[in-house]
């Protein structure tokens, strides 16, 4: 397989991953992933938003499910979410998005801003 495909087939299966993580997942060069990153978003087969780090996605994704892989594919997110919405585990909850409570978008406004967005 291409790497554009690679890297495509990486995001349906991995959405909200960042380009280091795609990057040292797949062990493809960074330029090789910005460039293929690119060519995607200008085919408008995936589409990127920033969330401190720019995250990748594909086409079609549900704002819900984008907000709870980008928990899951960050540490301090998944921390924070599950910390607060006293949960075992993210993946458990499809809705994570609307469990944050209001203790903790003032205690972690910055991270909390992000999906709330």
């Amino acid at each position: 397989m291409e790497n554009q495909g690679k890297i495509l087939d990486h995001i349906k299966k991995n959405p909200g991953h960042t380009q280091s993580q795609i990057t040292y997942r797949l062990e493809i060069p960074q330029s090789t992933i910005k460039y293929h990153l690119l060519q995607l978003i200008k085919e408008n087969k995936i589409f990127s938003e920033k969330l401190f780090k720019t995250h990748y996605f594909p086409v079609g994704i549900e704002h819900n499910e984008k907000r709870k892989h980008s928990i899951q594919h960050h540490w301090t997110y998944r921390r924070v979410a599950c910390i607060y919405t006293k949960i075992d585990s993210i993946s458990s909850s499809n809705n994570i998005g609307t469990k944050i409570t209001a203790n903790a978008m003032i205690t972690a406004a910055p991270i909390i801003r992000c999906f709330n967005s």
